[in-house]
């Protein structure tokens, strides 16, 4: 597009989160496509936070393709930054990131508007109240993606320490939520539109790391929903996602168990990898990977 083909694009990726190897990968899928299609590029690795906080870093683009995964690029830091110094950047802005990136805060968000979502209690040694959940319960870290530090546990004393202890790996803040047994589905958003859902089968118990980077075995579909429940689904994953604040372009996660979705988290800043599902979405749609960044890019000027 013309207009993008005056500006000199940064692709930012890396960071020094858990999430670094993803991101960078994420980081070089972009480059090389926005570089086929003869964009003026540069794609940046943020190894530390010096770098990333330093104007200089950034001295020669006009945008900033986000895609620093998980601290750092996801919970509203590096956006606070570039909002700061006037530097264009892609997807939400500081404030909707950083309470995208904390599911406490967003499944509070989620009760006053109506968003259902699996009952959930945040940890603070309060193991009598978790134990009246659910028989089996999902542990995992407040802020943190690409399934780190989650376990999936029967709901005991015992097992609760020791997932708790894993959550804690990757951040002090930790919720307990009733597992719901389902289909696993999400739904892209982009320019304040939803994707057709994604239904997503690994081959394991659910989708983790392996599933969603390793595999060649987990398998991604269109949601066999009907018409009603597609609709319904699309809109109600995009007001999950505004209602936090969140603009640009993102991904919504959630169960569905055969009659209600349980929404589970937003994500700010999506993997963009060969296996990632903003892609597979937009495909299905018959919007390749070249036009969905273009897209993505263009509502960071607007």
């Amino acid at each position: 597009m013309e207009i993008l083909r005056k500006h000199k694009i940064g692709i930012i990726c890396g960071g020094w989160s858990s999430e670094r190897a993803i991101s960078l990968k994420s980081g070089y899928y972009v480059y090389e496509a926005l570089m086929q299609s003869e964009y003026n590029c540069e794609l940046i690795d943020l190894d530390n936070e010096r770098t990333a906080f330093s104007k200089e870093t950034y001295n020669n683009i006009d945008i900033a393709f986000i895609l620093v995964h998980g601290r750092g690029g996801e919970d509203g830091r590096l956006q606070n930054f570039f909002e700061k110094i006037n530097l264009n950047f892609t997807g939400s802005d500081s404030k909707s990131s950083y309470i995208g990136m904390d599911k406490i805060q967003t499944k509070k968000i989620w009760k006053k508007e109506g968003i259902n979502y699996p009952e959930f209690i945040e940890f603070n040694d309060n193991f009598e109240e978790i134990l009246k959940l659910n028989q089996k319960v999902v542990v995992k870290p407040a802020n943190e993606g690409s399934s780190f530090g989650i376990s999936i546990i029967e709901n005991n004393k015992a097992a609760l320490k020791n997932a708790i202890n894993e959550a804690k790996k990757y951040d002090e803040k930790v919720l307990i939520e009733n597992f719901i047994n389902g289909s696993e589905l999400t739904v892209a958003i982009l320019d304040e539109k939803a994707f057709n859902p994604i239904e997503i089968i690994p081959n394991s118990d659910y989708y983790d790391f392996n599933a969603k980077y390793m595999s060649n075995q987990t398998i991604y579909r269109e949601a066999k929903l009907s018409k009603e429940q597609k609709s319904f689904l699309q809109n109600q994953a995009l007001h999950s996602f505004k209602t936090l604040g969140c603009s640009g372009w993102g991904r919504v996660d959630l169960i569905f168990n055969g009659e209600d979705f349980y929404f589970l988290e937003v994500n700010t800043v999506p993997g963009m990898t060969e296996t990632s599902l903003v892609p597979k979405a937009a495909s299905f749609s018959g919007l390749a990977f070249t036009n969905l960044l273009e897209k993505i890019l263009l509502k960071s000027i607007a």
